[in-house]
């Protein structure tokens, strides 16, 4: 029974690796991050997500943001007895290395699904241009 699957399946590992990949990709928060010269601007996609369940930390250059959604699905027959009843629950997490945020500025916005983070720069109303010599 255990020779029903050829061991010399070309790609077998790999295609069960871009599998289960694509399974996870499903399931994590999409998330675009744009650098401007005084900030980042992090956006992620969270459609179905209540803005009470969505927690944003910004700890030793880490940025994290999680999120958590239950669902309950219930059909009920006439006499109020279950025919069906389904709950799933699902948590996201995300995490990025963003190093120099002036921490104490940082804004968030949740609308339309999607959660907008404008992450200031601390350097940049710090630090003047400066030229440096090349030998």
């Amino acid at each position: 029974m255990a020779n029903l699957i050829p061991r010399d399946l070309a790609g077998g590992e790999e295609l069960l690796g871009k599998l289960m990949n694509s399974f996870w990709q499903e399931r994590q928060m999409n998330t675009d991050i744009k650098e401007y010269e005084d900030k980042y601007l992090v956006q992620a996609d969270l459609p179905g997500i209540k803005k009470e369940n969505i927690r944003v930390s910004y700890v030793n250059n880490t940025l994290t943001i999680s999120a958590a959604q239950t669902e309950t699905t219930e059909t009920e027959d006439d006499f109020g007895h279950y025919l069906r009843k389904e709950r799933s629950s699902s948590a996201y997490q995300r995490t990025f290395t963003i190093t120099d945020i002036d921490d104490e500025s940082i804004k968030a916005v949740f609308e339309d699904g999607v959660l907008t983070l404008t992450l200031p720069k601390a350097s940049y109303k710090d630090a003047p241009a400066k030229n440096i010599p090349i030998e």
